[in-house]
């Protein structure tokens, strides 16, 4: 298993978000999949925010992390987040999201961030267990969800 976190491509953003779609529709309904291909197309320069990373396991897409300054737009205070991690299911398990929130804290840091926040509706204990502490609870259109946040120092 060779497994690369690279910039988005082009090439991967039809994918990207359908997988996105199916897995956060219910977050927002408001977000089609036409809409998600559009805000990717942003993402493939990673230099700046918006930003994508997205894991390969020889060549073939298995994985993404999206960076953005904004992911709540009454929540300023939070800046950068981590914003939709997303692993294919059968590629789960095996520290693919682990190496994506690595790379994704890596650029943050170099480009001078010093924290990193995140929203999760489920997954709180998994990220408690990589440093990351709840910040607040949240309620994103009508769902309870944590807002969680780590050094970046």
């Amino acid at each position: 298993m060779s497994i690369t976190i690279q910039p988005l491509e082009p090439r991967f953003i039809e994918q990207l978000a359908a997988w996105h779609q199916a897995e956060w529709y219910h977050l927002d309904s408001s977000v089609n999949e036409a809409v998600r291909r559009q805000r990717l197309a942003a993402h493939c320069d990673t230099r700046s925010l918006p930003a994508t990373f997205v894991a390969l396991e020889d060549g073939t897409l298995i994985g993404s992390v999206c960076l953005v300054a904004e992911d709540t737009p009454d929540r300023p205070q939070y800046s950068p987040w981590l914003s939709r991690i997303y692993v294919a299911p059968d590629q789960r398990g095996k520290g693919i999201g682990k190496l994506l929130i690595e790379r994704a804290k890596e650029e943050m840091r170099r480009q001078g961030h010093d924290a990193l926040y995140l929203i999760t509706e489920d997954k709180g204990p998994y990220y408690a267990r990589m440093g990351w502490h709840k910040v607040e609870n949240y309620q994103l259109n009508n769902h309870p969800v944590d807002i969680m946040g780590i050094s970046l120092l």
